[in-house]
């Protein structure tokens, strides 16, 4: 990877943070969807592996509204 590669630029910093991301990486699967899509991140899913992995923390439950939008936008352009 480059030196500015937002990958290395915008990688978790703290713990808490580094341990949110974990999470995150691993609930791709923890989506609400219908036949028209992914529609809504499971929280109560995604806070529940955040929980058995020992990754439970303000900071994912403060970054989970905010990133949702992002992740369905995600799986909507993959579905195209």
């Amino acid at each position: 990877m480059c030196p500015n590669c937002p990958y290395v630029e915008h990688a978790p910093q703290t713990p808490d943070g580094i341990a949110a991301w974990a999470v995150l990486k691993r609930a791709a699967g923890q989506v609400r969807a219908v036949m028209g899509g992914v529609y809504a991140l499971d929280f109560g899913a995604v806070l529940m592996l955040a929980d058995a992995m020992g990754a439970l923390n303000t900071v994912l439950v403060e970054v989970l509204p905010e990133i949702e939008p992002i992740i369905i936008r995600a799986y909507a352009r993959d579905s195209e």
